[in-house]
């Protein structure tokens, strides 16, 4: 119960600090998107209420496959990727949570992050280990079209990279690829739009996916009510 208190206490402090809002990778509970690949498949994703996940509180975005990505910000408009779960209850830890979106994209601006990615079974026995490193170079940044209309836009080269231990072991779904994928290197694409958040994914094939619609704008995270918060500490 004091453990459980002083989490509480410590959550009700960091609500009531001034939090900058990342305007290219948007978290806000609510928000949601639509895409639309070229053969006409379409996928959607939203972001769930706030909840606690490995001793943090995270934003999950939630996508129609039942696949959800737990996200957090840090009050400086950073987002980092904590790790995901599935529909079945296992889910998988980044270790350190991975730094996906940096508070302000500029040409030229760069970043990597390394990370132990451990998966789990619903019941939490461990079922593999593995590393996982990415690395993120801002190109270019201007007016973007797609069916969702035109932005502001920040195109970022991504590349992923996958290892796993013991050999053998059936590579976990991976966030950060958007599709169940074995392991190896994997070079994107990602456009974001200002305000909006991930617009298009491109990679050696050519398109993936792009924007079809998306809303709301709702209440920034730092919102959140006091019946809210006690929420996340119910048994």
């Amino acid at each position: 119960m004091r453990i459980r208190a002083s989490l509480l206490i410590l959550t009700l402090l960091a609500i009531g600090l001034p939090a900058y809002a990342s305007d290219w990778y948007p978290i806000d509970t609510g928000r949601f998107w639509v895409y639309t690949s070229p053969g006409g498949t379409s996928y959607s994703a939203t972001i769930d209420a706030s909840e606690l996940f490995v001793g943090a509180i995270v934003q999950p975005l939630h996508w129609d496959s039942g696949v959800r990505e737990l996200l957090s910000e840090d009050g400086a408009g950073h987002v980092y990727l904590h790790g995901q779960d599935g529909a079945d209850g296992s889910y998988v830890v980044y270790d350190p949570p991975v730094l996906r979106m940096d508070s302000d994209l500029t040409p030229g601006l760069g970043w990597e992050a390394t990370a132990e990615v451990i998966g789990y079974s619903v019941s939490g026995v461990e079922l593999f280990r593995g590393q996982l490193h990415m690395t993120f170079d801002v190109i270019a940044i201007g007016s973007v079209d797609v069916p969702a209309g035109t932005f502001v836009a920040a195109e970022v080269l991504q590349t992923i990279e996958t290892t796993i231990s013991p050999a053998g072991t059936s590579a976990p779904y991976c966030a950060a690829l958007g599709s169940s994928a074995p392991l190896g290197v994997y070079t994107f694409h990602e456009v974001y739009g200002d305000g909006v958040g991930w617009i298009r994914r491109t990679d050696d094939t050519g398109l993936v996916f792009e924007l079809m619609s998306y809303g709301p704008t709702p209440l920034p995270t730092r919102e959140t009510t006091w019946g809210g918060v006690k929420a996340l500490f119910r048994d």
